[in-house]
């Protein structure tokens, strides 16, 4: 099928779950949408980087069958949230006050980890200490709601001081911010429940056809973890993941992120796409211009000279409504995205 394509005056949706997490990269829900829009209802995207979800999300919203794979823990603890909410907010506002009420009573811990002890009031990193114990008993969405909060305390804490999306410098003295309150706060505001018509799959996409059956999927549809770009494992997932003990540099290791193997590894991806696509399907990577070794790499033209699909359509746009626009004008450059759509 031939999708149209437009350029949007704003990609940014404030009132949506997608703010349940400041998840960096992650592409606009808005400009995902379009897309996904003009698929059959009856169709089974597959999105084998999925990050927070975004795309998962949105296409179950309009009736497909989706498909999530990340090798990221934070980005699928995330994913399942958007997709396995309970129909009724009481169902979820029950499930944190019993788990608050347990909290409470909990004793206070005596030591803190290193990295987030200087990041929040130590009063509302107890309070998160004490929550991060009783994980494995919450539900996907509250789950997802958590690790959000986290964020939004770290924030709170350092006076508001930093960016949805980016860690800045330590603010003295450290703000109280209540961890229960906020928490409870934060499942009412991205409650947008959806019917469940999804699957989310800690996996590598590597080996996609580990978990997939061959020529199983009508679309898929994703925006590439671009080589050398975003640290997945920095910044806010930096605090979870030390909150949480999990080692971030473990994970980091695996992830599709170093130039060195990034083309090889890609390879591997996109042929195991071409073995899950059905004949006649479509696959659409949204990438971006990268500069390495001080040249303009174009990313159309590093994925299409590894993919195994021959037949493929190509548009290009520049940046449009984003915070990136500030560092284009600082430092004098025009960035632009290309939208590949491959057909099998």
């Amino acid at each position: 099928m031939e999708f149209k394509i437009q350029e949007l005056d704003s990609v940014n949706n404030p009132n949506s779950i997608h703010g349940i997490y400041p998840y960096r990269g992650k592409i606009s829900a808005i400009d995902a949408e379009q897309i996904i829009a003009q698929m059959p209802k009856d169709s089974v995207l597959l999105d084998p980087f999925c990050g927070s979800g975004t795309i998962v999300y949105e296409g179950a919203k309009f009736g497909l069958q989706t498909i999530g794979v990340d090798i990221n823990p934070i980005a699928v603890l995330l994913s399942k949230g958007k997709v396995n909410i309970p129909k009724n907010y009481s169902e979820v506002k029950n499930e944190v006050i019993k788990l608050v009420e347990t909290a409470r009573e909990m004793p206070d811990f005596e030591s803190f980890p290193e990295y987030a002890s200087s990041l929040f009031h130590k009063d509302s990193l107890n309070e998160i200490l004490k929550v991060s114990t009783l994980i494995n008993e919450m539900s996907d969405y509250v789950k997802a709601c958590f690790l959000g909060t986290i964020c939004l305390t770290a924030r709170g804490c350092n006076h508001y001081k930093w960016t949805s999306s980016t860690v800045g410098k330590n603010i003295e003295p450290k703000r109280y911010i209540p961890f229960y309150e906020k928490w409870l706060q934060k499942t009412k505001k991205h409650f947008y429940p959806i019917k469940n018509n999804s699957k989310v799959y800690y996996h590598d996409a590597r080996t996609l056809t580990d978990v997939l059956p061959e020529e199983s999927v009508d679309f898929v549809f994703s925006s590439p973890p671009y080589f050398d770009c975003l640290d997945y494992t920095a910044y806010y997932a930096k605090i979870i993941y030390e909150i949480l003990d999990v080692d971030r540099i473990e994970i980091k290791n695996i992830l599709i992120q170093d130039y060195s193997d990034y083309k090889k590894n890609m390879k591997i991806v996109l042929d195991d796409l071409y073995r899950v696509t059905k004949k006649g399907g479509q696959v659409i990577f949204v990438v971006g211009d990268k500069k390495i070794h001080g040249k303009v790499l174009n990313g159309a033209d590093f994925f299409q000279q590894i993919s195994p699909f021959k037949k493929s359509e190509v548009i290009e746009r520049t940046y449009s409504g984003t915070s990136s626009q500030v560092f284009d004008k600082l430092n004098n450059t025009l960035r632009k995205e290309q939208i590949i759509i491959w057909e099998k």
